[in-house]
């Protein structure tokens, strides 16, 4: 943890910054989302784990890059893989079929 902060605050908002999106998020909205995904990876539904080399990492489902914002309602919680792999993507260009009409979002 970043010396007296909140590291996704400050990660996610410098980012954000750079790229001119608006809002910001801590880790109590980190802990929300991720209850309310059931502790599972958004995209491909594992059990999301808390510590370790595969701790659990915060997405933004739009990318900042394409011109998502930095606000709780665009992030995500992901297994390292599963962001990893999404990159710039957006959600539905990395998992078509879980993102097809008809299918929710949590």
């Amino acid at each position: 943890m970043l010396r007296g902060g909140d590291p996704y605050k400050s990660r996610h908002r410098r980012r954000a910054k750079k790229v001119g999106a608006v809002g910001s998020f801590d880790k109590g909205d980190v802990d929300i989302r991720r209850a309310k995904q059931g502790g599972l990876c958004h995209y491909c539904g594992e059990v999301l784990e808390i510590d370790g080399p595969r701790k659990f990492q915060v997405d933004h489902f739009i990318p900042l890059s394409r011109g998502g914002t930095n606000m709780m309602t665009n992030i995500v919680c992901a297994c390292p893989e599963c962001n990893r792999d999404k990159g710039s993507k957006m959600p539905w260009e990395y998992r078509p079929a879980r993102f097809a009409p008809g299918c929710r979002r949590d």
